[in-house]
């Protein structure tokens, strides 16, 4: 499995463009949609689905621009944040833009702990709200290595934030703790923002948890 990392503007958001032998899944797909177009348009792949760590502006603005061009590729959100396509409050894009953000609906919700095999695509979701009430981190395990998108939850030395809507931050390091803490040591993390680190890192360096 190939994974590579697109840098959004607004927020310096990170799109991830997933690709096997035949498909790409995409997780998170930002503010621009334009640097993942591009990339797309040079692949003869399909699109399996789109998948959405949680549901802030900044991570689904690109939406919009996707749907135009792949209007069949099913949406995967956490069931919590399912009016946060259409809620310029809870989406948070009033409070940092001053102006409305909304996406298209979620096509699918997320059952928790469930294994998924989406186009040979194996991952498991797991629930770390806190920074958001609906945050998930999507854990792939393949032969040798492991990988965790933890969204806004886990960042290389940092958590995220949890001064917006429903965030928490109490809850937001139990989901840590809870979820990715447990996880191998040497499983890589793959944030929403910012460089990947690892597991076994974070657990050593953070400041938060030490």
């Amino acid at each position: 499995m190939k994974i590579e990392k697109i840098v959004n503007k607004i927020a310096q958001e990170n799109t991830y463009l997933l690709s096997n032998s035949t498909s790409h899944l995409i997780i998170d797909p930002g503010s621009d949609s334009s640097a993942l177009l591009e990339r797309l348009k040079i692949t003869d792949k399909t699109i399996s689905a789109i998948l959405l760590t949680h549901a802030h502006f900044d991570h689904i603005i690109g939406l919009n621009e996707l749907r135009k061009h792949f209007p069949d590729v099913p949406i995967y959100l956490h069931s919590a944040e399912k009016e946060w396509m259409k809620n310029p409050k809870l989406n948070a894009s009033f409070f940092f833009l001053g102006t409305a953000v909304t996406g298209p609906e979620a096509d699918y919700f997320y059952e928790i702990n469930q294994f998924y095999d989406i186009d040979a695509f194996k991952f498991q979701v797991l629930e770390t709200p806190g920074h958001s009430i609906g945050g998930v981190s999507l854990l792939f395990k393949l032969e040798n290595e492991s990988f965790v998108f933890s969204g806004d939850a886990l960042f290389k030395n940092a958590i995220g934030r949890w001064d917006l809507p429903t965030g928490n931050q109490a809850q937001l390091l139990k989901s840590i703790r809870e979820q990715l803490f447990t996880l191998d040591e040497n499983t890589q993390v793959f944030p929403g923002h910012g460089p990947k680190t690892s597991i076994g890192t974070e657990k050593q360096n953070n400041p938060f948890f030490q």
